[in-house]
């Protein structure tokens, strides 16, 4: 069969696009929920002259996440490596590259550490957080001037543009002037994060490389549009935006900040945003029966762009996994019903307290002034006839501020239950209070603690495996340039276009993973274990095993660089200045030595162990580059100089003492 058309291909794709998740009024709607009662937004019920007060559990529960998943995705230790799949040393080096890559993109991204915060936070108040990662090459030019050159200066710098790219050029007596426009394709690995409103899949998918439609919607400008090399007559034609949309989101999330644009406020043709859909559609293109993927952007309801692409390059997070779902569930929604009960008893509190502190009065208005009454006045006087207890009374409110709060304490147990977010005396009266035991104690940390780290284990094996998996996917088919970067303060080369083999992808998010203080305790532990096997001997450890384990203490510091503290026995480099200061403390030593001539035994003992040095592979390591050689070169004038001086010594020795030293001094 032959290829569909674009127009029945549009078809299909906007058939598939508006019978999306992002479409379905109840998901959009439970997502506006979930944001605005973390926000601590009005229900709607609320009546006047009476508490509006709104429980903040949902926030509670997230700003008490937070910290814990920052410090674990948001470190220093690596999140993920990769592990080879057979002991070949091809696909060892390859696994490593990839693990020092990988974290090395992910941590410099522009703006890594919000992108990352940001789409954890996400997946606790949304069903699901989203972030996409795309090799992008765009096209930037830019304007610079420089003024005040001296001759030289002005050929450097047009040898260097070109002719052509030089807009004008001028000289006076403070010396040249040049202006000229610099262009250049900028190529990078983007990762950012997709608001949940702009997010598209398929319904009732399990996962995202099953579901029949995957993608997002953005707002690019016509200029940025060219930029990425779109034709130009092209995007002219499209439409503008169209503000009308049926999600609710972003008026929530911008209403500090006045509410949603809804408008469009464009400074020139170039300034206009454009609606663009970026999808990756699973679709029988070329009619052969069989589905493959396909990457289609639609803009202005036009396809621009059709290509085969077999991946889909995003990492979606949930924060609570449902079984053959691609959307689970956020930490907000288990704590909605809870902060709803809450709201209704603090509001009757307050109400009740209210009543309690200014009561209704009970009046006989046939014996009773009511003016007198209706006139609030410290001391006032309230007149009436016959007997004021009969005439005048306080109608009693009973509080119920106990009883309510009894039932909150209730509440927050049950609730504490779910998230894992409760103190250890929480739902205790002080009665009972003193009956806490510390093994008690210590069980309702533990499974507190056990929730969260679900949470992070979960976020690990789905969003952090894919956002990880996916890199290696798009850098090593369309990165093709070699790079050096710095792992812990050491250059590396890597080649991503080289990586052919398959890996294993380890999460290194595990129970307590996060948690630096016991890495650093287990970590000590470790190294006195291995100071105890070298010190025996044992062929169990070696200097590499230490370093690593000097490594993962180092970044459990929270630091990052470990060379600055520690040398790898692997970089031959960092060991030098090590060596050479053993070199030049043996130097001293004798020159110290030469200072007193009967010491022969001792000075003929540590020239031999000099000698030995020198021919050690460590001395070998030195002439390797000429800062090295110089030193070796210092050292050898050292050792001659050590030499006459001894000699000279000794026939001073001779003459002042009127003997002869056989062999040495004057009969040497």
């Amino acid at each position: 069969m032959p290829n569909m058309t674009d127009r029945e291909l549009l078809a299909m794709v906007n058939s598939a696009k508006d019978d999306a998740v992002k479409n379905q009024g109840e998901f959009q709607r439970k997502n506006e929920d979930y944001l605005k009662r973390y926000l601590g937004d009005p229900y709607g019920d609320e009546m006047e002259g009476q508490s509006q007060v709104v429980s903040n559990d949902v926030a509670d529960v997230v700003e008490s996440d937070m910290p814990a998943l920052v410090r674990i995705f948001l470190g220093s230790h690596d999140i993920m490596s990769f592990e080879p799949v057979s002991p070949n040393q091809r696909e060892t080096a390859e696994a490593k590259q990839k693990t020092q890559y990988i974290n090395w993109l992910v941590r410099h991204q522009k703006n890594s550490f919000k992108v990352i915060h940001d789409w954890i936070k996400d997946t606790e108040i949304q069903k699901l957080g989203v972030i996409k990662y795309e090799y992008i090459e765009e096209e930037k030019s830019e304007e610079i001037e420089y003024d005040g050159l001296d001759e030289l200066e002005m050929a450097m710098i047009v040898e260097d543009v070109g002719q052509d790219a030089i807009i004008g050029q001028d000289q006076d007596e403070d010396g040249f002037y040049i202006k000229f426009k610099l262009e250049q394709t900028d190529k990078k690995t983007e990762i950012r994060g997709i608001s949940t409103e702009d997010f598209i899949i398929s319904r009732n998918a399990t996962s995202k490389d099953e579901a029949v439609i995957v993608g997002d919607r953005s707002y690019p400008t016509r200029g940025e549009l060219i930029a990425l090399d779109y034709d130009e007559a092209t995007i002219r034609a499209l439409p503008a935006r169209n503000f009308d949309d049926n999600s609710a989101l972003p008026s929530i999330r911008f209403r500090d900040e006045g509410g949603e644009k809804t408008d469009s406020d464009v400074f020139g043709w170039a300034t206009e945003e454009i609606e663009v859909f970026d999808l990756y559609v699973l679709v029988d293109y070329d009619g052969d029966g069989i589905a493959e993927r396909r990457r289609i952007i639609l803009a202005g309801n036009k396809i621009i762009e059709n290509e085969h692409f077999g991946h889909v390059p995003y990492a979606i997070n949930s924060a609570i996994l449902m079984p053959h779902q691609a959307i689970g569930r956020s930490r907000a929604e288990v704590t909605m019903q809870s902060q709803r009960i809450k709201t209704v008893l603090y509001r009757q509190i307050l109400d009740n307290i209210y009543r309690v502190n200014s009561p209704r009065s009970v009046i006989n208005d046939d014996v009773t002034n009511l003016d007198d009454l209706l006139v609030e006045r410290a001391g006032g006087i309230i007149r009436t006839e016959g007997d004021p207890l009969s005439a005048v009374g306080q109608l009693v409110t009973p509080y119920i501020g106990e009883q309510a709060l009894q039932v909150i304490q209730y509440v927050d147990s049950v609730s504490a239950k779910s998230t894992g977010s409760q103190m250890a005396n929480q739902g205790l009266d002080a009665d009972n209070l003193h009956k806490e035991t510390a093994t008690r104690t210590d069980a309702i940390e533990e499974a507190a603690q056990a929730k969260i780290e679900l949470v992070a284990r979960v976020i690990a094996e789905t969003g952090m495996r894919d956002l990880f998996e996916g890199l290696v996917w798009l850098t090593s088919r369309y990165n093709n340039d070699q790079k050096e970067i710095l792992v812990t303060g050491s250059p590396i080369q890597i080649t991503p276009r080289m990586w052919r083999n398959e890996s294993h992808l380890i999460s290194n998010v595990g129970l307590a993973a996060g948690d630096n203080a016991e890495v650093l305790s287990n970590m000590g532990a470790l190294l006195a274990i291995q100071g105890r096997l070298k010190t025996e001997g044992s062929p169990l450890v070696d200097e590499k095993k230490t370093y690593n384990t000097l490594t993962k203490t180092v970044q459990a510091m929270g630091l990052h660089k470990t060379d600055m503290y520690f040398n790898d026995p692997e970089q031959p480099q960092q060991l030098l200045l090590a060596q050479n200061e053993k070199l030049i403390a043996m130097v001293k030593q004798f020159q110290e030595q030469a200072q007193n001539p009967f010491t022969e035994a001792e000075m003929v003992k540590a020239q031999a162990m000099l000698t030995k040095a020198q021919g050690d592979n460590q001395v070998k390591l030195l002439e390797a580059t000429s800062k090295q050689s110089l030193e070796i070169e210092k050292l050898s004038q050292a050792m001659k100089q050590f030499v006459v001086q001894k000699e000279f010594d000794y026939t001073k020795l001779e003459l002042e003492q009127n003997t002869d030293i056989i062999g040495k001094g004057t009969n040497g």
